[in-house]
């Protein structure tokens, strides 16, 4: 009985904190659907990266912290800098190596927003991209990842669209938030097919 009652507890918490959680998203349009999956137009926008290495699942913790303190005010300006979903992670070279990125607010370009004063924090813009997406629920496991990243490039097969890009990884919650609640997509540059053209 008391396991139901924190349940519920806990549902109600987090039903009721909801609103709190709003933040700016990555603006889109979405051009189709089909097949389990979205094919966007992604507007142009900012990201602040860091590059780290190690496990699938670790490099965001370690990429945090500087992008944090970034946000937060480490930068030459010393302005806070609102906190965006998702945040995006990309394999890169060597092997085991990752770059995680923040989205910055869609109110800054390069000319405006504030330099890093961390080296390891870089800024890049972004063109507008169109990219194939999918979405799924619940935890942050490799495994997981894999089992959708398979679906998306399957569904892909069989549309007009090719991958022209490596895969991204997006996460739109906190940590705190229970896995099965988490939202989660894996999104791939795509460009028409020769035959499209």
């Amino acid at each position: 009985m008391n396991i139901i009652r924190t349940a519920a507890l806990v549902f109600i918490l987090f039903s009721t904190a909801e609103p709190a959680w709003a933040i700016e998203t990555l603006g889109y349009e979405t051009v189709e659907e089909f097949n389990g999956i979205e094919i966007r137009r992604y507007d142009e926008h900012l990201l602040a990266s860091v590059k780290v290495s190690g496990g699938f699942k670790t490099a965001s913790n370690s990429a945090f912290r500087p992008l944090f303190n970034f946000i937060s005010g480490d930068n030459a300006d010393a302005t806070k800098i609102a906190m965006t979903a998702p945040v995006l992670q990309s394999p890169d070279t060597p092997a085991n190596s990752w770059i995680v990125s923040f989205v910055m607010p869609s109110g800054f370009d390069l000319a405006t927003i504030p330099a890093p004063t961390s080296e390891i924090v870089s800024l890049t813009a972004q063109p507008e991209t169109t990219m194939a997406v999918i979405v799924y629920r619940g935890g942050w496991s490799r495994r997981l990842y894999q089992e959708h990243e398979s679906e998306l490039y399957d569904a892909l097969a069989s549309t007009s669209y090719a991958p022209c890009g490596d895969a991204l990884w997006a996460r739109h919650n906190p940590p705190i938030t229970p896995s099965f609640w988490r939202k989660n997509e894996i999104l791939i540059a795509v460009c028409p097919t020769t035959s499209e053209l």
